[in-house]
């Protein structure tokens, strides 16, 4: 059976819309500043939050970020009913009222949830799972406490009578009052703590996004602090908080665009003669996907770590593919034959990290060639092959190692290329690479020869007492 998807950024785009129609009609009640804050983060968090969807569909941080905005302009538009009522009306104002309240710890377990899992829509580790479910779980008691009882009515401003009940039961006030606002202060306090934890671990692109993110909390700080000072009233500060999600969605975004970018052109920047590709590419994924990257050469039934990074005290052991476990993994193919792979140490990626991924082990197949050329040169030395060639052909192999082509060989030389082409052809066909026409595979395999050379070859004077 098929399931037909909704077009991209509908249900993003009904929803803000939703948003817009209820924070203007609470507008339209009139301005009520204590209030304000909460339309302009239904809009804030609803905007950015179908922003992150439309660059990144299913983002958790995106989908947090659109439900808390939908939430928060939910209980502006009922808080702004009830403030413009009287406090004898009934019916549907009492109703709006009820739920510009009861959503609030909902609203407030959204944003740490999302805080939690930023930037990458994951928990900074498997440790954190219990305090997630906590989240929740603190949520869901204290809703259903708001939305039973009138137990929040008060500290929300809000003189209209609580559908349900005229006032709660002795021993609800009591949980209320000893869960549900030192609840609140401890979940704000979680998000600096989870800021700090993924710190720790993050490297790269990961910590510039938190670093966004930490400038925009403390910019709102500050502005609460000197609000508080200044005019002894929290709303300048809770006004700047409309600014947070705004620098939290465009690190999201933007950020992954600037690590999927530097991923992708790490080797134009490093160049292929770098000293350890391998190593340079495992960074490169790292550092995009935010989590240790290994790339492994050899095999299915066999895989060694060639490239690992972050740096480990000891390199992992080899491998079956069979055995590479929970890690997300790409094949990385030569010529249609199998020569690697590519491991993330993650249980998942989403599809635009699985598409850098793909381009990353596709890039990996050069690496891997690089190695493999040079390790088959190696094995030619060993047998005898290199040393079976003639001086002015090693004489042609170092100028080749050195960047130059059949024609500025010549001229170095002073040959023709009747003489050289034949040289550069016997080197390769000594080299048994002759079957293998790519100009950039010889200059690499060349490349990785004079790597493994410790002595210069006879008849051909030292590098260093040419300079």
């Amino acid at each position: 059976m098929s399931s037909t998807r909704l077009p991209r950024g509908l249900v993003p785009l009904l929803v803000v819309s939703g948003c817009v129609l209820l924070v203007s009609w609470g507008l339209a009640e009139g301005l009520w500043l204590s209030n304000l804050h909460n339309g302009l983060l239904g809009l804030s968090f609803s905007l950015v939050g179908a922003y992150v969807l439309l660059q990144r569909r299913d983002h958790p941080v995106g989908v947090l970020m659109l439900a808390a905005g939908a939430m928060a302009a939910v209980m502006f538009w009922g808080r702004q009913l009830a403030h413009a009522a009287d406090a004898t009306d009934r019916g549907a104002v009492q109703w709006a009222a009820w739920l510009g309240v009861w959503p609030i710890a909902a609203n407030i377990a959204l944003v740490t949830l999302a805080v939690l899992v930023f930037p990458d829509g994951r928990l900074p580790s498997p440790r954190w799972r219990p305090v997630a479910r906590l989240v929740v779980a603190v949520a869901v008691v204290c809703s259903t406490l708001s939305m039973l009882w009138p137990v929040e009515y008060a500290s929300a401003g809000v003189a209209l009578p609580h559908p349900f009940a005229g006032g709660p039961p002795a021993v609800v006030d009591a949980v209320w009052t000893v869960l549900a606002h030192p609840s609140y202060a401890v979940l704000q306090l979680l998000w600096p703590l989870a800021i700090w934890m993924r710190w720790r671990g993050a490297t790269g692109w990961v910590r510039l996004q938190l670093a966004w993110l930490l400038l925009g909390g403390a910019g709102a700080a500050l502005v609460l602090v000197v609000g508080l000072v200044g005019w002894r009233s929290p709303t300048p500060g809770l006004l700047a908080v409309t600014l947070v999600p705004v620098v939290a969605g465009l690190a999201v975004v933007h950020g992954r665009h600037a690590a999927a970018y530097a991923a992708l052109t790490w080797m134009s920047r490093r160049g292929p003669a770098a000293d350890d590709l391998p190593t340079d590419l495992a960074r490169a994924t790292s550092e995009a996907l935010g989590a240790p990257a290994t790339l492994w050469l050899g095999s299915a039934a066999e895989l060694r770590p060639v490239g690992v990074h972050p740096p480990r005290a000891d390199d992992p052991a080899p491998v079956a593919t069979a055995d590479l476990g929970a890690r997300v993994h790409r094949r990385v193919d030569l010529d249609g034959e199998r020569v690697g792979a590519l491991t993330v140490d993650r249980a998942e990626v989403s599809p635009a990290e699985g598409r850098i991924l793909d381009d990353l082990a596709a890039q990996a197949a050069l690496v891997l060639q690089h190695l493999t050329l040079g390790e088959l040169v190696e094995r030619e030395r060993r047998a005898g092959h290199l040393e079976a060639l003639t001086p002015r052909e090693r004489e042609v192999l170092e100028l080749m190692a050195e960047g130059l082509s059949n024609a500025a060989i010549c001229e170095r030389l002073h040959l023709s290329v009747k003489t050289v082409e034949p040289a550069v052809g016997s080197v390769f066909a000594k080299l048994r690479l002759h079957q293998q026409p790519d100009t950039n595979r010889r200059v690499l395999a060349v490349l990785a020869y004079l790597r493994s050379v410790d002595v210069p070859a006879e008849g051909v004077a030292p590098r260093a007492s040419r300079e």
